[in-house]
């Protein structure tokens, strides 16, 4: 048995805490290499042969979408001009969702935009023309 104390590794330096590995040493061909795998064999310069990575296309906005999301924000936005445009945002929205669906092409976030916005648009000029007629009635009989 020996009488040394077994050193606290906290207490040695870190020459003395880690194994010295070789740095820069060069393996000859064919040699087993460290870690116990034989490396491939090649020319110099020469390389293996990869497949070419190719991205995949991605897919294209639906060009209805963005008309049915402009016109139905015109029909908020721009006055009296709702009521033409709010039911074309209708129409281009619902075209333009089925589309997506059958194409899978990006957009259906931009028609339903232009559905709830042509609709609003609708609803609001419709509810301005009742109180106009409205106006009008009240107004002429007194």
């Amino acid at each position: 048995m020996s009488s040394e104390q077994p050193q606290d590794p906290q207490d040695r330096s870190p020459q003395q805490q880690y194994p010295q590995y070789p740095q820069g040493q060069q393996y000859p061909q064919g040699q087993q290499y460290p870690q116990g795998q034989q490396y491939p064999q090649g020319q110099p310069g020469q390389f293996s042969q990869y497949p070419q990575y190719q991205p995949q296309p991605q897919p294209s906005t639906n060009g209805k979408a963005v008309a049915s999301m402009v016109t139905g924000i015109a029909s908020l936005v721009i006055p009296f001009i709702g009521i033409i445009t709010g039911p074309l945002a209708i129409v281009l929205g619902t075209r333009a969702r089925s589309e997506v669906q059958r194409t899978r092409e990006k957009g259906d976030g931009l028609a339903i935009t232009g559905l709830v916005t042509g609709i609003i648009g609708c609803v609001g000029y419709a509810i301005f023309l009742i109180l106009i007629i409205i106006g009008a009635a009240t107004g002429s009989s007194g």
